[in-house]
C-alpha cells in the first residue's frame, strides 16, 4: 500500500524535515481558529512558504475545486497537506488531480489528516466532486489521489458534534459492509472490512453519547481507515451509488443517506448466495447474533443490528423524517435510479440491479 498510516498527536514532528517547500495547506474553514492548526502553520512557515486554502463546503462542487486550482497555479506547491473532514480531503484531491494535469508539475508529498472518522479518504484513491447545476456527484478514482501519508490524530475528533460523529460513523459501516461483498473483494480486503464492521458496532454509539471517550474515538478513527483501505481495494456498491444521488438532489448528509439505504441494500444483496454467506459470517461474529445458525436468520440479525444502531443514534430513517416532501422525493425516483446505474461505485455491487429494482430500494426510504 502506497499510503503510510501514522497514529500520532504531534503533527509538527511529522513535517519537521520539510525545508524550502511551497506548501498548500487545505483545511476546513473553522480550523483557521484551531490552536493546533495555527501552531502547525507557524512551525511550517519557519522553513517553508505556506499558502492556505479554506473555502471548503460540504460535497465539494466543481466551482470550489476550480478556485483551489487557480491558487495552486499561482503558488506552484511542492507539498500538499489536507486537514479536515471528507469534503476537505476530497477538495484537496480534486485540486491535486487537476493541477498536476494542467500545470504538468508534480506535488511530491501529499499528507491527509482526517478530522472525522468517516470517509476513509486519507487512504483511498477516490474523491467525489459535485456538479451543483445538474445535481450529480461524480466519483473520481485515480492512483495519484492516494495520499503519501495518512496521519490519524484523535485530538481533532474529540470535539466532533454528535450528529457528525453519527453520520460519519455510519458511512464507515457502509464502506465496510459494501467492501465485504463487492466484486473486487479478496481475503485481505474482507479481513479489514470485518474488523471495521465490528469496531463500529462496538464503539460508535459510545462516541456519539460520550465524545470525550478517547479510547472509543481511537477505535472509530482506525475503523474508518480500515474500511477505507478495504473499499479502495474491493470496491463499493449500490448503497453508495444511490446515496450519491440522494445527497446531490436533496442535500442529505452523505453518511445519513447511506444509513437510510443500508438495511435495504443488505436485504436486497442477500439474494446473492455469496453475499448472504458473507453477511451471515459477520453476523455470527457479533455478540447479538453469535448463537444464530441459519444464514437467513443471521442476515436478518445483521439488518436488525443496523436498525437498532440507527435507532440508538436517533437518526432519521426516511427522507420524510428529514423534512423532504414525499411527492417530491417520489418524483425523483427515475433520475436517482438512472444516475445510480451510471455511478462508478455501482459497478462493484454483487448484483447488477436493474432500474426498477433500484427504484424499489430507493422508494423504501421515501
Amino acid at each position: 500500500m502506497k499510503t503510510k498510516v501514522v497514529v500520532t498527536t504531534d503533527l509538527c514532528q511529522r513535517f519537521e524535515d520539510f525545508k524550502n517547500e511551497m506548501i498548500l495547506l487545505v483545511i476546513d474553514p473553522f480550523l483557521k481558529r484551531n490552536e493546533e492548526v495555527s501552531h502547525l502553520v507557524s512551525f511550517l512557515e519557519k522553513k517553508n512558504d505556506v499558502s492556505l486554502f479554506s473555502e471548503i463546503v460540504p460535497d465539494p462542487p466543481i466551482e470550489t475545486i476550480v478556485k483551489g486550482i487557480q491558487q495552486a497555479l499561482t503558488n506552484e506547491p511542492t507539498v500538499m497537506i489536507a486537514i479536515g473532514g471528507g469534503s476537505a480531503l476530497d477538495t484537496a484531491k480534486g485540486i491535486l488531480y487537476f493541477y498536476q494535469k494542467i500545470a504538468d508539475k508534480q506535488i511530491h508529498h501529499f499528507a491527509a489528516v482526517p478530522t472525522t472518522s468517516g470517509t476513509g479518504s486519507e487512504v483511498t484513491s477516490a474523491a467525489v466532486i459535485t456538479d451543483t447545476k445538474e445535481k450529480i456527484k461524480y466519483p473520481i478514482f485515480d492512483e495519484q489521489l492516494l495520499p503519501d501519508e495518512a496521519i490519524l490524530s484523535t485530538d481533532f475528533v474529540l470535539t466532533s458534534p454528535p450528529s457528525i460523529t453519527a453520520y460519519s460513523g455510519l458511512d464507515v459501516l457502509t464502506h465496510a459492509l459494501e467492501a465485504l461483498t463487492a466484486k473486487g473483494r479478496t481475503n485481505f480486503s474482507a479481513a479489514l472490512a470485518e474488523k471495521a464492521i465490528l469496531l463500529v458496532f462496538e464503539n460508535l454509539a459510545e462516541c456519539v453519547a460520550n465524545g470525550q471517550n478517547e479510547a472509543a474515538r481511537v477505535q472509530m478513527h482506525e475503523a474508518a481507515t480500515l474500511a477505507g483501505i478495504a473499499f479502495d481495494n474491493a470496491g463499493l456498491g449500490a448503497c453508495h451509488a444511490l446515496a450519491h444521488q440522494v445527497g446531490a438532489i436533496f442535500k442529505v448528509p452523505h453518511g445519513l443517506a447511506n444509513a437510510m439505504l443500508l438495511p435495504h441494500i443488505v436485504k436486497a444483496n442477500s439474494c446473492d448466495p455469496q453475499s448472504r454467506a458473507l453477511y451471515a459470517g459477520i453476523a455470527g461474529k457479533m455478540k447479538s447474533s453469535a448463537s444464530v445458525i441459519a444464514k437467513s436468520q443471521a442476515v436478518q440479525c445483521l439488518i436488525d443490528a443496523i436498525d437498532r444502531l440507527c435507532k440508538e443514534l436517533k437518526i432519521p430513517t426516511t427522507l420524510t423524517e428529514w423534512n423532504i416532501d414525499k411527492q417530491m422525493a417520489l418524483k425523483a425516483a427515475d433520475k436517482i435510479a438512472r444516475n445510480a446505474q451510471n455511478d462508478f461505485t455501482f459497478q462493484s455491487n454483487p448484483i447488477a440491479f436493474n432500474n426498477m429494482q433500484l427504484k424499489e430500494i430507493y422508494q423504501k426510504i421515501v
